[in-house]
């Protein structure tokens, strides 16, 4: 049974109890890329110890009649919230095991996952999730986020990602399950509701600012997905409707585009959509943070000093009442409100792992 069948089957009755809830080179590397040594002496410093001291570094002190102790304070706070967020990914990891297939991440790992071998930091790149912001931080710290690029087109984060960022499956085997054991893995997640929301908003809806200021990027996404759509549940005079003259005629409603992922008879796989438990393998990879979208100031803030990042490279706050703005409730609530409760629940079921992992809730948009 293929592995997102096995998840619904498994899921189910947890969704509806909550709603009724990475050119090899011989020695490993890309050509080009920095040398790595596996023997270094500094490496062989458990990863455990590593991050012991480090929460050490960042909460020790207890003077909170100053601005530094009460963040210290905070950090005390934060911290727990972490530890609750692993022991219930762990929990729920545990309850998946009758159908979850451990995976060895060295041999197989996700290409989502982002290396900084300085700091020994490895990030699951998760679309939706202020994955830009964090590839800017990569950028940084590898010396290429001002880096100017020749040719007519300017490269932005994602692009330089690309070509400038190293991934663990860029690395040979060893090198991967070194890094697995030792460097501090992180990952942000998302409500699944409120990124599926931002993911059409950004890509595929009509009417936005986006459709105007990326047209040739949009049209890619329109023409790979939403003329598709359309014409997989209107028929082909819709479709040659909306292909006459998309950029007046293309309407992709969010419903079609929600009855297009639950559809089991499409190929709806997209990374910008995709669940964060395929894509990062958390019940496998034994991640260090778990940061979430709706406390990503907070959590990132935390991430950089955890790693002993110089603090002249910050975070870029993302603007949470940005362009899609989908995490709004107020929002999130109007297009979920117009999508029948059928395919509401046919999308928790889709999503029930990271509802599961991560500690999200369906309950208001039922």
């Amino acid at each position: 049974m293929p592995r997102r069948n096995q998840l619904v089957t498994l899921c189910f009755f947890v969704v509806c109890a909550g709603a009724a809830v990475l050119y090899l080179t011989r020695n490993g590397r890309i050509e080009g890329h920095s040398t790595y040594n596996i023997d270094q002496a500094e490496d062989n410093i458990p990863r455990e110890k590593l991050m012991k001291d480090s929460v050490q570094r960042l909460t020790q002190g207890t003077n909170l009649d100053n601005p530094s102790s009460r963040k210290v304070e905070a950090d005390h706070q934060l911290i727990s919230i972490l530890q609750q967020r692993k022991a219930r990914l762990k929990e729920q990891c545990a309850l998946m095991r009758e159908t979850h297939q451990i995976q060895d991440v060295a041999l197989h790992p996700p290409e989502h996952l982002i290396v900084n071998e300085e700091h020994r930091i490895i990030y699951c790149n998760v679309p939706k999730v202020a994955c830009t912001n964090w590839k800017t931080v990569f950028l940084e710290l590898g010396g290429f986020a001002h880096l100017n690029t020749s040719g007519k087109y300017h490269l932005g984060p994602n692009a330089k990602g690309r070509l400038y960022l190293d991934y663990l499956h860029q690395y040979n085997i060893s090198q991967r399950r070194f890094m697995l054991q030792n460097y501090t893995k992180f990952v942000f997640v998302r409500h699944p509701f409120t990124r599926i929301l931002s993911a059409f908003r950004n890509k595929l809806a009509p009417n936005i600012s986006f459709f105007f200021r990326h047209g040739d990027e949009k049209e890619q996404w329109v023409s790979k997905y939403g003329k598709q759509i359309i014409k997989r549940y209107r028929g082909n005079s819709e479709a040659r409707r909306v292909s006459s003259n998309w950029k007046q005629e293309y309407d992709l409603t969010f419903s079609e585009f929600i009855r297009f992922l639950v559809d089991a008879d499409t190929d709806s796989y997209n990374r910008h959509w995709s669940d964060i438990y395929s894509m990062c393998l958390p019940c496998d990879i034994d991640y260090d943070i778990i940061g979430k979208y709706e406390t990503i100031n907070e959590d990132a803030d935390f991430v950089l000093r955890l790693a002993n990042i110089d603090p002249d490279i910050t975070f870029p706050k993302p603007n949470l009442s940005s362009m899609t703005n989908s995490s709004d409730p107020t929002l999130a609530d109007k297009f979920y409100r117009d999508v029948p409760r059928s395919l509401v629940y046919k999308l928790a079921m889709l999503y029930a792992a990271d509802f599961n992992l991560f500690g999200y809730h369906v309950d208001p948009y039922i």
